[in-house]
């Protein structure tokens, strides 16, 4: 009796461990994409090869990044050591 019972609670624990583990990973949040470029130096770039106008978009442009102000997203910077 003792033998049923304690191979149903292994049984038992093991599935809900497996369950919680697919719905934690289920809902693991998705970081952007990187490297998105903004909605508007994408518009400007169909438009004849242009370069967005935007202020903000030439700073970044210069620096070698897309505008995060605009909806781009950047490569993350890799960890401290």
């Amino acid at each position: 009796m003792i033998m049923k019972a304690t191979k149903l609670l292994v049984a038992l624990l093991l599935g809900s461990a497996l369950t919680l583990g697919a719905f934690a990973a289920a809902n693991a949040p998705t970081p952007p994409p990187a490297g998105k470029k903004a909605g508007c130096c994408v518009k400007a770039a169909a438009d004849n090869n242009k370069a967005c106008g935007h202020a903000c978009c030439v700073e970044a442009a210069k620096a070698n990044k897309n505008c995060e102000k605009c909806g781009g997203t950047n490569v993350a910077a890799a960890p401290a050591k």
